[in-house]
């Protein structure tokens, strides 16, 4: 069917994209045998919050999570980010509770881990409690040609069992389980920038309010309330259709759909209950 007006092919153009970015959701979560149902969509970058709405109903996610300065949310990240290795060493062990197994791989992650102090120690941390170390293991079972990576500790023959399950729908605990690779992933711990509480304020948006204006959604043109992210205070409610405005990125609320700003200042946007 072709579109009528500009604004019905405009809607064509956001729902071809929305469909694309919902496939690409389906392949890191439902096809690695995650339920969207039990996550919440982070929308950041300048575009996100115009999606995110549309995309948690079509993947039954219960909420999103719009963060504030979403736009630079990724430039947060960088400087909140420790500085990480990651090393590797074949072992090719056939898994079991043996004692000489459980050396052997403690020989192996003592081996890498030392080969990382050393190389973090260049880069100025030198003291145990400036560095993080995890330890993970490849595992497959036997025949297999591609492996998954779960915890080193505690009984990580159960964890295996649980993992492929999950991811590929099935598992065999009478199988024999190859451990191919040790892994250490090892962070030298940098000092956080806080994060600032947003003021407080009431459950009305009122002083946010920056005009009302129509807008095409759903096939007609309805009115909608244009908010200012900066005016919002922790406490505020917003009630779809609804778009809030910031400098760098653009949300919108749909019909439906309400949003609360909790304490840091993030924008939480959920289904209203019918």
């Amino acid at each position: 069917m072709r579109p009528r007006t500009v604004e019905e092919f405009a809607q064509g153009i956001v729902d071809v994209a929305n469909a694309a970015m919902e496939k690409a959701i389906r392949v890191i979560s439902i096809e690695r045998g995650h339920d969207p149902r039990d996550y919440t969509l982070v929308a950041f970058g300048g575009a996100g919050g115009l999606h995110a709405c549309e995309l948690a109903a079509a993947l039954r996610l219960p909420r999103v999570l719009v963060p504030r300065l979403p736009g630079g949310l990724s430039a947060l990240g960088i400087l909140r980010a420790d500085v990480v290795r990651e090393y590797v060493r074949t072992v090719q062990l056939a898994a079991s509770p043996d004692p000489n197994t459980r050396r052997r791989l403690a020989a192996a992650f003592a081996a890498i881990e030392r080969a990382g102090a050393r190389e973090l120690a260049q880069e100025g941390y030198r003291s145990r409690g400036q560095i993080r170390v995890e330890r993970f293991l490849d595992c497959r079972y036997a025949g297999q040609g591609y492996e998954l990576t779960i915890p080193a500790g505690g009984d990580f023959f159960a964890a295996f069992h649980r993992v492929h399950q999950q991811r590929y729908g099935h598992s065999d605990a009478t199988r024999t389980v190859e451990i191919v690779n040790v892994r250490a992933r090892m962070a030298g711990l940098t000092p956080k920038p806080g994060l600032e509480r947003a003021p407080r304020g009431g459950a009305s948006p009122a002083a946010a309010l920056g005009a009302q204006r129509r807008i095409f959604v759903g096939g007609t043109w309805r009115p909608a309330e244009f908010y200012h992210r900066a005016r919002l205070r922790a406490g505020n409610r917003i009630h779809g259709p609804a778009v809030v405005s910031e400098y760098g990125a653009t949300t919108f609320v749909p019909p439906g759909w309400s949003g609360r700003v909790d304490t840091f200042g993030n924008v939480v946007l959920e289904p209203e209950k019918k």
